[in-house]
């Protein structure tokens, strides 16, 4: 994070308020902005509409779109493969547009493999326990054509299950 204090309406340690806390703060003042977290080595940007997690990025490993489709059977390793390369010769280019252009997946398999990874960084964020936070009101995701519409308190519940499977997996 930038050393920079102009424009953060709120800003904190996640040691004292953690990740759902600031959400539901955030949704309850029905805010729109830009959530960002960092901690050693990662950092990520959720960004909120009228207090509602639209769309998620991380800098940590994270479950991508193209994993899921594969995993989920909608594609092959290898149509991922060529889209990936299709992509790294075209930098610019959506792995999902690229997937759809080679008949490889539909519109819809893509915006539910988005829709789960973005889901997925959320849920991994949620369970954050140190580290820093801070929120710029008024900041929107640009240029993504895929942004969660999900329910925060759902959300909450679904990441925290998601959790307890995960440690008891």
């Amino acid at each position: 994070m930038s050393s920079t204090a102009t424009g953060w309406a709120l800003q904190g340690d996640l040691a004292q308020f953690f990740p759902s806390e600031v959400l539901q703060l955030l949704q309850l003042a029905q805010a729109t902005g830009r959530l960002e977290l960092e901690r050693a080595g990662e950092r990520a940007e959720l960004f909120v509409e009228r207090g509602r997690p639209v769309f998620a990025r991380t800098s940590g490993g994270a479950v991508r779109a193209g994993q899921i489709l594969v995993h989920h059977g909608a594609i092959s390793r290898e149509a991922l493969e060529r889209a990936l390369a299709e992509q790294r010769a075209h930098p610019g280019q959506r792995l999902g547009s690229l997937l759809v252009a080679s008949g490889s997946a539909t519109p819809e398999q893509i915006q539910g493999a988005v829709h789960e990874a973005l889901r997925r960084i959320v849920y991994g964020l949620l369970l954050w326990r140190d580290g820093a936070f801070r929120f710029a009101p008024g900041d929107q995701a640009r240029d993504e054509d895929v942004k969660l519409d999900l329910d925060l308190d759902r959300l909450i519940l679904e990441g925290l299950r998601h959790a307890d499977e995960t440690r008891a997996g």
